[in-house]
């Protein structure tokens, strides 16, 4: 069962729930950002995603202490720019990080228009800080505990199977792949008009998948489709049409699992989205049984088997 940690409660409508970050009400404040954590998918080891904010700046968000997470993360700047280390990511920029591997520094997304970030620990048993330097990390610790222990998180270092990230980007170098829309016309065309790039992260056998996906204005970038866990969706730019309601950049909807969703169209200018699939098992099974079908469906069918291939064999410690 997914959770949405918001002091305010937030409802489910025809089996969906909605955040914008236009209207944070509910969301928490925490090291300099404003943020709506959520986890969803495998109730042991699924996903922890947060929600990033902050205010508009001309200034760089301070960076932060040296440090890892046990777990393989993933981020993207919807709006903004997000540092790490001497990287830095613009709007619509991403980054895979293996889990268990420690980088110089990062901050929040940041910006004059204010920032949109989205970080995704991709197993939650490792979304804890692990600083570097020893004084830091014998006071961040015993907190990263607590936290855990009051979400209920079996937390693990190093987490079992980590780093266990594939795409059809190519793999990780140095610890990282850098990626984003901006690269969009190097993916794969898998009907005309859109253009698609995956990756898995996580728990070797439940992880979540990440699809990338550049549809030009009026193609159906995913089709009507049941699955039996969630699924999140957020435009970069664009939009999508959703049945009744459009959603853009800033707007971030959680699907529940079982429930029948309707196609998502891209609008007039087009649309660049990322749909995180919160588990590979329900996101398999929906394919071999044809409640994910169209274009998307199709492709794939063909992409999870090659990821996953791309793993190593052995068995996940979890």
């Amino acid at each position: 069962m997914y959770r949405i940690l918001s002091t305010k409660p937030m409802e489910s409508v025809d089996g969906h729930v909605d955040a914008t970050y236009a209207d944070r009400s509910g969301w928490s404040e925490n090291m300099g950002a404003t943020i709506l954590p959520i986890v969803v998918g495998d109730d042991r080891c699924g996903p922890f995603i947060v929600l990033s904010y902050v205010e508009p700046t001309e200034e760089q968000m301070p960076l932060s202490f040296a440090h890892a997470h046990p777990s393989d993360n993933w981020r993207i700047s919807i709006r903004g720019t997000t540092n790490m280390g001497r990287d830095t990511y613009e709007q619509g920029q991403f980054r895979f990080h293996d889990g268990g591997v420690p980088y110089a520094s990062d901050n929040f997304a940041w910006g004059p228009d204010g920032g949109y970030g989205i970080i995704m620990f991709a197993d939650r048993r490792g979304f804890a800080i692990r600083p570097v330097k020893a004084e830091i990390a014998d006071r961040v610790a015993p907190e990263q505990e607590a936290a855990g222990a009051a979400l209920g998180i079996d937390m693990r270092d190093p987490c079992p199977g980590a780093p266990a990230i594939a795409t059809t980007m190519g793999p990780t170098t140095r610890a990282h792949l850098d990626g984003g829309f901006d690269a969009s016309d190097e993916w794969d065309e898998i009907a005309p008009g859109i253009r698609m790039a995956a990756g898995i992260a996580g728990e070797p056998t439940c992880g979540p998948v990440l699809v990338f996906l550049d549809c030009a204005a009026g193609c159906e970038a995913v089709p009507p489709r049941s699955i039996g866990s969630e699924t999140i969706v957020a435009p970069v730019l664009g939009s999508v049409d959703a049945a009744s309601a459009t959603l853009t950049q800033g707007d971030v909807r959680l699907e529940e699992g079982d429930v029948e969703h309707p196609a998502l169209v891209a609008g007039s200018d087009g649309a660049k989205l990322v749909v995180i699939f919160a588990d590979r098992r329900a996101l398999a099974s929906a394919l071999e049984d044809g409640t994910v079908a169209g274009t998307l469906g199709g492709a794939l069918s063909t992409v999870l088997v090659e990821l996953q291939s791309q793993l190593s064999l052995a068995p996940s410690a979890s």
